[in-house]
């Protein structure tokens, strides 16, 4: 996060990655100053590579990394002149708008059935990220979402366990889930939800991200 422009970015690395935690790193790196480009891919694949060598890795390992690393990535940045907040998202981490009362809008996934398809992800090999180029329409999700008219607003982002679990939550008429979210306040209140959840068979096991921001207008 980086409070003081007003941005978020949140990456969540394929589990089945040869290194995905350091892959998603890179790319949260990359994006807290700039927007989503060929270039900056290209710069997050570059600094990736770096952290390796093949040849001093085992031929299973090796097998792995050269099939390559998969992250999602999600953008919130603020615009306080037009009290508003833009959304760029890749693959399945979920960002949610709410009003403080209610669920607003969701992206990119609006239902808890679209976690199951395969997301499109930014990967560790150049010419996997043919269909991702920021350029190309189609791939990646962009909205606007304006707060002028609310008092305050809460934008939550969350990788996809998480996120299929809250949208399976509103499709059910069960406004607990996101109750229980937006008023996480510390570390351990969240990880004891989360591991509720889990225990309980309503949440997937994985890693599990969530972040929390306050937006207030200003009229």
């Amino acid at each position: 996060m980086a409070p003081d422009r007003g941005r978020v970015v949140l990456s969540d690395g394929a589990s089945e990655s040869f290194d995905a935690r350091n892959w998603a790193n890179l790319i949260v790196d990359q994006f807290l100053n700039s927007e989503p480009s060929d270039e900056r891919i290209y710069s997050s694949i570059q600094a990736y590579g770096a952290l390796h060598d093949p040849s001093t890795l085992t031929w299973s390992k090796a097998a792995a990394y050269e099939r390559g690393s998969f992250a999602t990535l999600v953008i919130a940045q603020d615009d306080p002149n037009r009290q508003t907040v833009k959304i760029t998202a890749l693959g399945d981490s979920l960002a949610v708008w709410c009003n403080g009362d209610n669920v607003l809008e969701t992206a990119p996934y609006s239902r808890s059935e679209q976690f199951t398809e395969k997301p499109t992800l930014l990967a560790t090999r150049q010419e996997l990220n043919g269909s991702v180029s920021p350029g190309e329409p189609g791939r990646w999700d962009r909205r606007e979402w304006c707060y002028d008219q609310y008092g305050t607003c809460l934008l939550l982002c969350m990788t996809d366990a998480l996120g299929a679990w809250f949208l399976e939550s509103q499709e059910q008429g069960n406004s607990l889930a996101f109750e229980r979210l937006s008023n996480v306040r510390d570390p351990q209140e969240f990880l004891e939800l989360v591991e509720a959840e889990r225990a309980s068979g309503a949440m997937r096991r994985d890693d599990t991200t969530l972040i929390i921001a306050t937006l207030t207008s200003s009229t």
